[in-house]
């Protein structure tokens, strides 16, 4: 497990790390949160978390309420952790998420320019081994790499470019799932397992 070195109680798992995904709670220094999921249909919504519900129908979650835990599950789609004054998000983007302008839609429903958020990016499918068919270049201008004659993808560049538009403050874990064993990938051929990223208030 790693712990951010940005972002007070935001953790990224592996497969070496035990997560009960069924379970309604979980402690952290002796400290109980309240667990909340999201389905992670690989769209754009982002749903603000209320008391009585702990599974949403969106890719990204935002509360600002003491006692929970945002979850995100994935093996090669990329797990993004923020917290800022106004409260905690949780975003799980995939390149359908990225393209439709998840990203955007957390900070425009959630933040505001004059707030300073913090952001931190989880292990995930990097421009090393991520390839994708030529036809992306139409819709990630600037962030698919040519080499050999083969197309990959940099998420990593996109997210971080937003960022630094925005003036987020980041960082980013270098992991990529695909070529680092220790991690779920699905184009590894771990169809069913993920690994676990988390952020509690």
């Amino acid at each position: 497990m790693i712990k951010s070195s940005l972002i007070d109680q935001a953790y990224f798992t592996n497969k070496k790390d035990s997560w009960e995904k069924n379970g309604a709670a979980y402690s952290i220094d002796n400290k109980k949160y309240k667990v909340i999921r999201m389905s992670q249909p690989h769209g754009n919504k982002v749903k603000k978390v209320v008391s009585y519900k702990t599974m949403y129908k969106s890719d990204g979650l935002f509360t600002n309420k003491s006692g929970n835990l945002l979850t995100i599950k994935t093996a090669d789609c990329v797990p993004i952790l923020i917290s800022s004054k106004n409260g905690i998000g949780a975003i799980h983007a995939g390149w359908r998420g990225l393209r439709a302008k998840i990203l955007e839609n957390y900070f425009s429903l959630y933040e505001s320019k004059s707030t300073s958020s913090s952001l931190a990016i989880g292990p995930h499918a990097r421009v090393c081994c991520y390839q994708v068919s030529k036809e992306f270049e139409k819709f990630f201008h600037g962030y698919v790499v040519t080499k050999h004659g083969r197309h990959f993808l940099d998420m990593t560049k996109y997210i971080e470019d937003f960022c630094e538009n925005n003036k987020i403050i980041y960082e980013d874990l270098g992991i990529c799932t695909i070529c680092d064993k220790d991690y779920f990938s699905f184009r590894g051929g771990d169809n069913e397992k993920r690994q676990y990223s988390y952020i509690c208030l």
